[in-house]
């Protein structure tokens, strides 16, 4: 039976969307029979520490690749963010095997023989990886009877500080104070808002990590996220969304949920971001409009496709 290595990383600057989303590739390819071997890199120590909830299910964790050494095996399957793919592709010419990479868009030489990438527009997106527990999510979801008027989910670090103005935001303005509102820290979330964990504030409910993520996504009025993994995951849920990019590359990836309306572009704007989301609080027919085009936008199948382009490029059948 072949072998194969499967590649990941994670960081506050890479985000967790590839650790997380993988590890759904990963249980599919080994339910078909697969014999994979998995690595988590996560650079700081720290950060590893705080990841270990998401990295325990990979084989080994390491902080560089020079850690992993000499691989044996008869392929790779690479996901990790654009900015470490420079790196990453030096240590895959060392390595000499073929490799299937998922949003890959460093250069891809004769050594990169297959991708699944994601920014390509909306074509491109039936690549999504939706972990299972949203899909048992989608099933169960009341679009009549929502937990929450909004959840705010930011990925990797929050490098912008979205959530500290939104949170500003929604225990300020009196227009908020009958709503129930969950803003979700993630493990890499620090600062102001981490004393809040577990505890509400006027409309606002802080949360770090919630075991039940899916389902409080699942049961909201309306999505606040960047341009990552929650924004692919609300999109499939169908809950219309407001989406804050925290990055060039971001503002280009949510371009085909924009075009596609099923989602919002938020404004940095205190009185435009109010704006916005009492709008779609109101419009029941927008967020009707909103919800079905994201179904349409982003299925459940996504890493089922990745995975029959694993086996056929490494002639698995």
């Amino acid at each position: 039976m072949k072998k194969l290595l499967y590649l990941s990383a994670g960081s506050s600057k890479w985000g967790t969307g590839h650790l997380l989303r993988s590890i759904e590739l990963i249980d599919i390819l080994r339910k078909k029979g697969l014999h994979i071997y998995t690595i988590a890199l996560v650079p700081d120590v720290i950060e590893m520490q705080k990841l270990s909830v998401f990295i325990n299910g990979y084989d080994r964790r390491v902080q560089s690749l020079h850690e992993i050494g000499v691989v044996n095996a008869d392929g790779i399957v690479v996901d990790v963010h654009t900015s470490f793919q420079t790196e990453l592709f030096l240590w895959l010419k060392e390595q000499r095997h073929m490799v299937v990479a998922l949003d890959w868009y460093h250069d891809i030489g004769n050594i990169i023989v297959a991708r699944a990438n994601l920014r390509g527009g909306a074509e491109a997106l039936k690549y999504a990886i939706i972990r299972r527990e949203f899909q048992d999510a989608l099933r169960n979801r009341s679009e009549l009877n929502p937990g929450y008027d909004a959840v705010a989910v930011i990925g990797g670090g929050d490098n912008c500080r979205h959530l500290d103005r939104i949170f500003s935001i929604f225990t300020e303005d009196r227009h908020f104070l009958d709503k129930k509102i969950a803003l979700i820290l993630g493990p890499m979330v620090d600062g102001k808002l981490s004393k809040f964990a577990g505890n509400s504030v006027r409309a606002v409910t802080v949360l770090r990590n919630p075991d039940n993520i899916a389902w409080i996504m699942s049961n909201t009025s309306v999505g606040i996220t960047n341009g990552g993994t929650s924004l692919m995951e609300f999109t499939m849920l169908g809950v219309p969304t407001i989406v804050f990019p925290q990055s060039e590359e971001e503002e280009n990836f949510v371009k085909p949920f924009i075009e596609n309306r099923c989602s919002v572009l938020g404004s940095l704007e205190t009185e435009g971001f109010t704006a916005q989301i009492i709008e779609l609080w109101k419009d029941e027919k927008l967020r009707k409009t909103l919800s079905e085009n994201g179904r349409k936008l982003i299925d459940e199948h996504g890493a089922e496709r990745i995975a029959e382009i694993i086996f056929n490029t490494f002639s698995i059948h």
